[in-house]
């Protein structure tokens, strides 16, 4: 029988954040009494969780299956947005890609809530904390606890390595040095990072261990509950059953989607929301569920001009059955994309953004990430004809909304990206575009000699000169979601840069919706950064 009482810190949420938090809280304090809930079971002995192919728990019995609410911009349609109901949270459901972002984004962090603490120098110890990169680097750790590989590291020498190294430098996007993407500088071209051991999925869970943490699962989280009036001050919390635990200090780790909930479930957000549903307001927090962003990603398909070459999965090359093909994603670089200024400083002024110090044309982002795989991606199977592409919008200026569906913990948050609803966003997808087909079936190495066009879902497929009108059809049709939620709570609007929620004692959010930017990357390793610093600054180590 767990004690209802006298907890150091009750974590919600045993997902990514939540479970490393836990550990290094632990290691820090070793006599503070931690508990954490989580809404979903313990897998841990799931071996088949682990293994490469393990991305039909997308959709699957681990995810909490969330989905968007019509999206105007995608002719109404809804996306799915996964999200791991699971102790080990994202870490079961996420494609292990490992990518920082770039120096600029954590400035830019620092710069708006004025703590150089979350600057990319003050984070840079925590992402190394992280991390037992795959070979000697000084801009990497050594002994974290995850893994990171690549493509070399582990064996697989593909085939078009070359030729898209080669691609990229035609088009002006030469490779970084070490071809390391997570250095502090992403624009070029850069080799695909995986936090995998050996091949396998690395559970936050286990990968920080919590021995010395006691652990409920499949508990649901109704509310935190707060005493005062004119000082709020969180006790505990109240479960979906009505049980109550106590303690000294709540921390929210639920994540972009559900922590936002969860504080309006409380009685702490907009005032029109909570009176709208009936909950009693204890503090009107206007900017809870507010800044809400998400990357989009699209999977665009290219056939090959002689797929007898045995390029692409699923063709019948003795090469694709060796054992080291199956410890990763079967691509060998990420290239990371900028636009030109001009027409960036144009799209901005038709969103009504007319300063020229704006954060855009003031620094050089990473506007776009792609991917080279070689595979064919849905509505294809992998046959060996086609290879295929990815696509992520990296530094989105889509805001959108988080709000709830009513009082009872057990409906769904209302999730509203508002994908593609600026003038930016549109130009940077449009010029992406143009610049992908460029690569794949211009006068490149691909274009040449690999690719003989590509083959869209309907219609007529992409070239060079398709017009805004096409390309946004395109986006509209089949643009869908990066699962990279976050900004929904943060910092500087509703925590501190301690991550306290303001105007509530002994109440802090460790999780991706406090960042209050687009990290220009996948989000795992910023949030895994956020939860060992996290642990520093609530326990007080030093």
């Amino acid at each position: 029988m767990t004690a209802t009482d006298g907890w150091d810190y009750i974590i919600i949420g045993g997902g990514l954040a939540g479970c490393a938090l836990a550990s290094r809280l632990h290691e820090h304090t070793p006599a503070a009494r931690i508990l954490i809930l989580e809404a979903g079971p313990d897998v841990s002995d799931r071996k088949d969780i682990l293994q490469f192919q393990s991305f039909n728990f997308i959709g699957g019995e681990f995810d909490w299956n969330y989905k968007t609410t019509p999206q105007k911009e995608y002719n109404g349609r809804q996306v799915d947005l996964a999200s791991g109901r699971v102790l080990g949270g994202g870490s079961t459901v996420n494609g292990c890609a490992w990518t920082r972002g770039a120096k600029i984004d954590f400035d830019d962090w620092a710069a708006i809530v004025g703590d150089q603490r979350w600057s990319y120098e003050g984070q840079l110890p925590y992402f190394k904390k992280t991390e037992a990169w795959y070979k000697k680097s000084e801009s990497h750790g050594s002994e974290g606890k995850l893994h990171i590989e690549s493509p070399i590291s582990t064996g697989r020498l593909y085939p078009l390595a070359d030729q898209v190294e080669q691609s990229w430098a035609d088009l002006g996007f030469k490779a970084l040095p070490e071809y390391d993407m997570n250095a502090g500088q992403n624009i070029g071209l850069g080799e695909l990072n995986e936090n995998r051991h050996k091949g396998a999925r690395q559970l936050a869970n286990l990968a920080y261990p919590l021995d010395g943490v006691t652990t409920l699962t499949n508990v649901l989280v109704e509310s935190v509950l707060t005493e005062g009036t004119t000082s709020l001050r969180a006790t505990g919390v109240r479960l979906a059953d009505g049980t109550e635990y106590r303690g000294k200090e709540v921390i929210l780790s639920t994540g972009a989607y559900r922590t936002p909930q969860l504080l309006m479930l409380s009685g702490l957000g907009p005032r029109n929301v909570l009176t709208k549903h009936g909950i009693d307001v204890k503090l009107d927090l206007p900017s809870v569920g507010q800044n809400f962003n998400d990357h989009i990603l699209l999977f665009l398909n290219w056939r090959l001009r002689d797929p007898l070459k045995a390029y692409a999965l699923g063709s019948n090359h003795p090469r694709w059955g060796e054992p080291q093909y199956a410890t990763g994603m079967p691509a060998s670089y990420v290239a990371s994309t900028t636009v030109p200024k001009d027409g960036l400083k144009d799209a901005l002024a038709r969103d009504g953004e007319t300063d020229p110090n704006h954060y855009l044309l003031k620094n050089n982002y990473a506007m776009m990430e792609n991917i080279v795989l070689y595979f064919s991606t849905a509505p294809l199977t992998p046959d060996g004809t086609h290879i295929s592409t990815a696509l992520m919008g990296m530094k989105p200026t889509s805001r959108g909304t988080v709000s709830i569906a009513s009082k009872n913990p057990t409906d769904l948050p209302v999730l509203n990206p508002n994908y593609y609803s600026t003038e930016v966003d549109k130009y940077v997808w449009r010029t992406s575009l143009r610049k992908i087909t460029s690569l794949m079936t211009g006068d490149t190495p691909l274009g040449r000699d690999v690719v003989a066009g590509e083959t869209p879902q309907s219609g007529e497929p992409l070239s060079v000169d398709a017009t805004d009108e096409y390309l946004d059809g395109r986006m509209k049709n089949q643009a869908i979601s990066m699962f990279h939620g976050s900004g929904s709570c943060a910092m500087g609007t509703v925590v501190d840069s301690e991550l306290r929620v303001k105007g509530v004692q002994n109440l802090r959010i460790v999780d991706a919706s406090v960042f209050p930017v687009s990290i220009g990357a996948h989000i795992q390793a910023a949030t895994y950064a956020l939860a060992e610093q996290a642990a520093v600054l609530i326990s007080g180590a030093a």
